[in-house]
């Protein structure tokens, strides 16, 4: 049996593949143009977020059994053309988890103190801007979550533990009842946790419906004073209306760790915004949930080959296993 990986993995799970009689062959290339030169023989493909894993290629793979994803998010594969191939998409749902919901904690926090300007005032000599009081509480602010997912909830639950903020979540595909742990409003929709949160974070899953999500209709909803954060997917925001928001100082500032395009393009306008935090997508790539986000695609992959039923398969519903 062969797994073709669309880009490298933890060392941790390719022993593991190679544990259970797997041959493990590794794309020159992400691409996949590329990675369709090399998977025509393979029984099996991981990817990567780097790999857009299209019908064309899942279709010129006759061999191909099933697709493991490092990650929880699979809009980067034709879902669709692998359930009519009867081909299971084994994501990592719970791989992430944590590390996604630090880092929407972090660049709350960043966002709050002021981090970057003071940063780089020390660095230019600037003393007196700790005379600004740019920075703000967010113990007792209110934290509005676009998606109450596992890491949505796990993101309230840090926010209200550590600093007892109020959590405002939206989501219409979970039960109104739903057991957290802590307290917690759910909104009626989404314009509501616009008008109301003093940090908005977005832990929804991008789809063609979802394109925009976020655009100049609900940022003119936000306070002055509030921050936006995603960490979920790029392509949610519009992101002209979101610049032209922090340039105008309609809102106070954001962090995103996602962009529409990546890297984002050097004309990008999010680039030229001084009230902003950016990182490269990689809130989910910590030391610890690279290595977790790993092994459990290779052993949904490993599962698969060896006839087992795997834990996570995003597309359960819509195949037989």
């Amino acid at each position: 049996m062969k797994v073709l990986l669309g880009q490298s993995i933890h060392e941790q799970a390719v022993k593991l593949l190679k544990e259970n009689n797997i041959e493990v062959v590794i794309s020159p290339s992400p691409e996949d143009e590329v990675v369709r030169q090399h998977i025509v023989d393979a029984d099996a493909i991981i990817v990567r977020t780097a790999t857009k894993l299209s019908r064309e290629t899942i279709e010129s793979a006759p061999n191909l059994k099933v697709i493991g994803r490092t990650g929880a998010g699979v809009d980067n594969v034709d879902v669709e053309a692998a359930s009519e191939h009867n081909i299971p998409v084994c994501n990592t749902p719970e791989a992430n988890t944590s590390a996604v919901a630090e880092h929407a904690v972090c660049f709350m926090l960043a966002l709050a103190k002021d981090l970057s300007a003071m940063d780089n005032a020390v660095r230019e000599g600037n003393w007196k801007i700790r005379f600004n009081y740019t920075p703000v509480d967010i113990s007792g602010k209110t934290l509005g979550l676009l998606g109450f997912g596992k890491i949505g909830r796990t993101t309230a639950q840090m926010c209200y533990r550590s600093f007892g903020m109020q959590i405002l979540a939206y989501d219409p595909y979970l039960p109104a009842d739903l057991k957290t742990g802590f307290p917690y409003t759910l909104a009626d929709n989404m314009e509501e946790i616009f008008e109301d949160s003093d940090f908005i974070s977005l832990h929804i899953p991008y789809t063609k419906e979802n394109h925009y999500i976020v655009g100049k209709k609900l940022l003119e909803k936000m306070k002055n004073s509030a921050y936006l954060i995603n960490t979920s997917r790029g392509g949610l925001i519009d992101e002209k209306a979101l610049a032209k928001a922090l340039t105008e100082h309609k809102i106070t500032g954001a962090a995103l760790d996602v962009f529409e395009d990546e890297p984002p393009k050097p004309d990008n306008p999010l680039l030229e915004c001084e009230n902003i935090i950016l990182s490269p997508h990689s809130a989910a790539l910590t030391k610890e949930s690279a290595t977790r986000m790993a092994v459990h695609a290779a052993m949904g992959v490993i599962d698969v080959l060896h006839n087992r039923k795997p834990k996570w398969v995003f597309n359960i519903k819509e195949i037989t296993l």
